[in-house]
């Protein structure tokens, strides 16, 4: 069930579920790739899951929970890799670095992201007048 936040009104259909869903796991693996790549250093996955939550847009969120299979999938897929990182804390730190094949796929994402988002808004920007 989707939401109009502006409105609070509800948008339930098949399509728009399957939307919601393609977009937040989509967006999901845009800003986990980008938060690693702005690292200076190899990024533990909760300093990742913070900096999400911290900079989310207000009645946004990232579940923490999905962070991890992503990690990991993204590990398999060769576009991050773990290296495990000493901690005075307790036990090392699984922490991640972009590969070059990650690097390449995420300016391949945000080329797409900008292309759509430059096109939504073409089409967007004559709603109000509309209302």
């Amino acid at each position: 069930m989707q939401y109009c936040a502006l409105h609070n009104t509800k948008v339930s259909t098949p399509l728009g579920d399957k939307l919601e869903r393609d977009l937040s796991v989509g967006t999901a693996w845009l800003v986990v790739l980008a938060a690693i790549a702005r690292a200076e250093e190899p990024i533990h996955g909760y300093e990742i899951a913070r900096q999400l939550a911290a900079e989310a847009p207000e009645g946004l969120s990232f579940k923490q929970g999905t962070l991890y299979p992503m990690l990991r999938t993204m590990e398999s897929e060769r576009l991050v890799r773990s290296t495990l990182v000493p901690s005075r804390e307790g036990p090392a730190r699984k922490c991640f670095t972009l590969t070059p094949e990650g690097r390449r796929v995420l300016g391949a994402w945000t080329e797409t992201w900008r292309r759509t988002g430059r096109w939504v808004n073409r089409f967007l920007g004559g709603i109000d007048e509309l209302r």
